[in-house]
């Protein structure tokens, strides 16, 4: 095969691997990853179409994922933090999520947070979504490393609940 008729191949596979939102380094406190453009012929979303993407999961409050819809794999939720963490570090979030609260709300903020196991160094992660912006943010420990990662635009705020888990992580 000629090196000009694999060419089209090539850029297409190394351009697919640049499109992950996921950081090549764990994250500083809290960076922003870009969101995935929204195409030129797609309407731009409505306040609307926000409020009804996130009714559901608005619903969920005051259950755990394992209690009906799981709401970390499923639905707008679980696909949004799939996107932010992509197909390395999605895993890992189940897995530290594995004894998670219910899902809380403070102010206009819903969030999550879970750990791996009862033990005292298990490890944690988080989720907190803002729905009137269509805004999430994600925290994960994996290791040694903390992994901080959200939709692009403004930081979105970590509940007092949130900000306890992390610090308690860090120890």
């Amino acid at each position: 095969m000629r090196l000009s008729a694999s060419l089209p191949f090539l850029a297409a596979f190394l351009l697919a691997g640049c499109a992950t939102q996921v950081p090549l380094t764990p994250a500083s406190p809290a960076p922003t990853p870009a969101k995935p453009a929204a195409s030129a012929s797609a309407p731009p979303a409505t306040a609307t179409a926000t409020a009804e993407r996130w009714a559901g999961v608005q619903a969920q409050v005051g259950r755990k994922p394992s209690e009906g819809t799981d709401f970390l794999r499923t639905g707008p939720m679980g696909v949004r933090v799939k996107e932010l963490l992509g197909p390395v570090n999605h895993p890992e979030f189940l897995q530290n999520m594995a004894i998670a609260t219910p899902l809380r709300q403070e102010g206009g903020l819903l969030y999550i947070t879970g750990r791996s196991s009862q033990q005292p160094d298990a490890r944690s992660a988080a989720v907190v979504v803002d729905p009137s912006r269509d805004a999430m943010r994600v925290w994960l420990q994996t290791g040694d490393a903390e992994w901080d990662v959200q939709d692009a635009g403004a930081p979105v705020p970590l509940p007092a609940d949130v900000r306890k888990v992390l610090e308690d992580a860090r120890r």
